[in-house]
């Protein structure tokens, strides 16, 4: 079984993109750190929610030179009960080399755990594990003009 066939809803990016993305050269649009999930017992848990452009690179290449993209959208994931978090260089752009999901063990509580890590070529990378992954949505990017 591949990593990301553990994230809750993963069919949802299959049923987009038509396979499982890389998300090289794709950008982290927005990322949130939230401290205030609980269990049913009522603690507390960390989860971070991840936005991420991203599409399917063919190899047609377009009138002006680039290679033409398909299914371009912005998968928005939710993880929780984080740990090992570790975030550096955010910035205005934050283009990925890739993201990468591999089946692990958390640290704390030695339950398999989802790592993630987050390649980058400018801009934020990381990593961290979740106990539970899920794929919230994917929407198709539309790119916003200045007024």
């Amino acid at each position: 079984m591949s990593a990301h066939e553990t994230i809750i809803n993963h069919q949802i990016v299959l049923d987009t993109f038509g396979q499982w993305p890389s998300f090289h050269d794709g950008e982290v649009h927005r990322v949130v750190l939230d401290r205030t999930r609980r269990l049913p017992n009522g603690s507390y848990y960390p989860s971070i929610e991840l936005y991420i452009r991203g599409w399917i690179m063919t190899s047609e290449v377009t009138a002006s030179g680039h290679y033409k993209q398909e299914h371009d959208s912005v998968v928005h994931f939710l993880f929780e009960r984080v740990t090992d978090v570790e975030l550096d260089g955010l910035n205005h752009q934050n283009v990925l080399s890739s993201l990468d999901f591999e089946i692990s063990r958390d640290n704390e509580s030695n339950l398999p755990a989802l790592s993630v890590e987050l390649i980058h070529c400018y801009g934020l990378s990381g990593s961290f594990k979740a106990l539970q992954a899920s794929v919230i949505s994917v929407v198709p990017y539309i790119r916003k003009t200045a007024a």
